[in-house]
C-alpha cells in the first residue's frame, strides 16, 4: 500500500469513527465540567462576522463523566442555565463559569431508560424543546422513534408517545428536532433524506397528548447539508443548523431562517441561510441550537455532539444574530 493509499485510508477510517460513534469509556461519575474559552479563526483572531451572525465567545466542555458527550439537543433557561441531552439518554444541566468561581452542574441519566427491556435504541436522545410555564420538557429519540414528555427537573417522564407517522422512518436517523411554538403547535423533523428532504411533522398540541392533530410536510435542507435541530426565535422565526461533513474538509455547518408561517399540509418549505462556518472556522459536528434575549439582542448558542470519540470535541458558541 503506497503512502498516499494508507494516509487516505487512515483520514476516511477517522471520519468513520466520528460519524459512528467510536465510543472510549473512563468509568467515572463526576459532575464537574469544565469549560475552556476557543477562538472563531485561529489565523484571524479578531475576526468576528460570519455572515448574518456576530461571534461573541466559544468554549470546549469537558467532564470526566463516562456518558458526558454526544450532545444532540439543547435548552436556554432563562436563568442563566442550560440543559442539553445526549445520546446516551442522559440530560445536562450546565452555565457559564462567572470569573474563577465554578457553576454549579449536573449529569444523569433519563427517566425510564434503564432496565432488561431497555436497549442503546431506546436511549438514542436527539431532540429537546421546553414549555417555560409549565416547565415540562420534550426530547424526541431517533432510533426507537418516540417522544417522551417530562416534569420539571427531569424528576420523572409523564409521557410517550409514537406517532405512527414517524414509524417509517429510517431507524437511526428519526426526529432530528423538536420545537415547542410560542402557540402551544410542536414541529418535529426526522434526520433521513428522501428526495433531498427531511420528513416533518407539525403536531397542533402536545404530542404526547391523543387529542394532537397531526399534519405531515417536507423540509428543504441546503443541498449536501441535514438539520441537526432548531429552534424557534423571538420573532416567530425558527432557525435550523444544518450539518454536512465530507473529505478532505470535515464537519461544516450553515445556520439558517425559516418562517414558521409556510408550513402547510404536505408542503415543502426551505429556509434563507444567514452564514456558514468551515475550516479554518472553529467548527464540530454541531447538532444542537438554542436561544437567548439580552436587552434588544437575539444570540443563538450551538452546540456540538463529539459522539464520545477521542477525535471530536463538544464546543459551545454564541453568536449575536
Amino acid at each position: 500500500m503506497s503512502a498516499k493509499i494508507a494516509r487516505l485510508a487512515l483520514v476516511l477510517g477517522l471520519a468513520t469513527l466520528s460519524v459512528g460513534g467510536f465510543r472510549i469509556i473512563y468509568p467515572s461519575d463526576s459532575q464537574e465540567i469544565d469549560m475552556r474559552p476557543l477562538v472563531l479563526d485561529p489565523d484571524n483572531r479578531a475576526r468576528r462576522q460570519v455572515g448574518a451572525l456576530e461571534f461573541m465567545a466559544a468554549w470546549e466542555l469537558r467532564s470526566r463523566h463516562e456518558n458526558f458527550g454526544g450532545i444532540s439537543g439543547l435548552v436556554a433557561l432563562a436563568d442563566g442555565r442550560f440543559v442539553a441531552i445526549g445520546d446516551a439518554g442522559t440530560f445536562v444541566n450546565f452555565a457559564l463559569p462567572h470569573g474563577r468561581r465554578k457553576d454549579w452542574s449536573s449529569i444523569a441519566p433519563l427517566p425510564n431508560l434503564a432496565g432488561p427491556n431497555i436497549s442503546y435504541r431506546d436511549r438514542d436522545s436527539e431532540g429537546i424543546t421546553f414549555d417555560p410555564d409549565s416547565k415540562q420538557y420534550w426530547v424526541s429519540f431517533e432510533a426507537n422513534h418516540a417522544i417522551r414528555r417530562y416534569s420539571a427537573s427531569f424528576e420523572r417522564e409523564t409521557g410517550i408517545v409514537r406517532p405512527k407517522e414517524m414509524r417509517g422512518w429510517t431507524r437511526n436517523k428519526g426526529a432530528e428536532c423538536i420545537i415547542r411554538l410560542k402557540d402551544g403547535r410542536f414541529i418535529i423533523i426526522g434526520e433521513s433524506v428522501d428526495n433531498e428532504t427531511h420528513p416533518a411533522l407539525l403536531f397542533s398540541g402536545d404530542p404526547v397528548e391523543p387529542a394532537s392533530n397531526i399534519m405531515p410536510f417536507r423540509f428543504r435542507p441546503p443541498p449536501g447539508y441535514r438539520v441537526t435541530d432548531c429552534v424557534q426565535l423571538p420573532d416567530g422565526r425558527i432557525a435550523m443548523v444544518n450539518r454536512a461533513v465530507g473529505f478532505p474538509q470535515g464537519f461544516s455547518a450553515k445556520i439558517s431562517l425559516m418562517n414558521s408561517v409556510s408550513v402547510g399540509r404536505d408542503a415543502t418549505i426551505s429556509a434563507t441561510v444567514i452564514a456558514s462556518l468551515a475550516r479554518p472556522l472553529l467548527v464540530d459536528n454541531l447538532e444542537g441550537i438554542a436561544v437567548t434575549r439580552e436587552a434588544e439582542d437575539t444570540f443563538l448558542w450551538l452546540i456540538s455532539d463529539n459522539n464520545f470519540s477521542i477525535f471530536q470535541r463538544t464546543i459551545l458558541m454564541k453568536f449575536r444574530l
